[in-house]
Parts: structure tokens; sequence; C-alpha cells
């Protein structure tokens, strides 16, 4: 190899490392189980209910955020929603996320569901907690703090899917197992 090549080489590597974001992980993320609302739209559904309900998955490919309201925030246990928001696709999908192991009393009072098939749904031992602040803020995304980083550009989501609905929007309510921003 010559020093041209070598110091092209060199300057590709330092480009590429220091262009990609610094992205912090809270709870744990699992890119074998990745999924974006892309590919949701293109299988449909009826596919995408069966394939995805009460099994882990991640989702990627969301740019837009808001914050839904909640109960109790005084003990962080919130509900926010992300969107897709993506021209391209037929329907976007909005993800309900159910953060600090919600009460079980809570989602059933919400949904007005109470079958033993979907009671069994909301049981997930690998759900995690996150900071307060996400369920107290309305802010704008900081990379460098970390605030609001369910606005991220970065966002993948890991959890358990307990509803997955369609409407105006594919509509998938979960528990959540990690995030990474």
């Amino acid at each position: 190899m010559n020093f041209k090549t070598l110091i092209a080489i060199s300057i590709c590597i330092v480009t590429f490392t220091a262009c990609k974001p610094d992205l912090k992980t809270i709870g744990t993320v699992d890119d074998d189980k990745l999924i974006t609302p892309a590919m949701i739209d293109e299988m449909g559904f009826e596919e995408f209910e069966k394939q995805y309900l009460g099994k882990e998955v991640t989702i990627t490919d969301i740019y837009k955020s808001r914050f839904t309201g909640g109960y109790n925030l005084e003990k962080g246990q919130c509900v926010f929603a992300v969107r897709n928001g993506d021209d391209k696709i037929n329907k976007d999908l909005v993800v309900y996320i159910y953060a600090n192991h919600f009460p079980d009393f809570v989602i059933e009072d919400q949904f007005k569901e109470s079958s033993p098939e979907f009671t069994s749904l909301l049981d997930y031992s690998e759900e995690t907690d996150l900071p307060i602040d996400v369920c107290e803020e309305r802010c704008e995304y900081n990379e460098k703090t970390g605030a609001c980083f369910y606005k991220s550009p970065h966002l993948k989501i890991t959890g358990k899917p307990f509803l997955i609905e369609e409407g105006t929007y594919y509509y998938m309510y979960m528990k959540l197992k990690g995030v990474e921003y």
C-alpha cells in the first residue's frame, strides 16, 4: 500500500468517526430485532400485528415526537408517543410508550381490556425505567445533554407491543426495554 492510499484511508476513517453521533442508551436496545415504519407499511397491518404483537421489537426511523400526558407523574409513570411522519409511505406509525413500570391497572383503565390474553401481554420482565424528566418536560432535543431524547433523529426503541391497532395511522402500544438516541 502506498503512502497516498494510506493517508486517504486514514482521512476516511477519521471523517466517518467524527461524523458519527455519540449515541447514548438507556436500558437495552436490540439491533437484531430492527424494523422501520416503511417495512411495517409494506407488510400491511394484519401481517404487522401477527408478527409483532407480544414480541420484542426495535423501531427506528422515527423523527417526530410529542408528549401525550400520563398518570402519576410524581412517580415518573407516564405515556409519550413518537411518530415517523414519512411522506413516502401510506400510513405513519405512532408508538405509545408506557414508561417506568406502568401499573397494570392504569393501562387496563385506559384500554378497558381485561381479557386474560390482553393482561398476559402486559407482563414484561425486561421493562426499564426512564429519567423522570421524560414525563415532565415539553422540550427540544439537545444532542449534547440528551434532553428530550425521544425527539432525537437517531432514536431507536426496543420493547414489547401489547396492543397494535389500525386507524388513520398504525398504532403500537408498548412497554419499554430500552432507547438509543
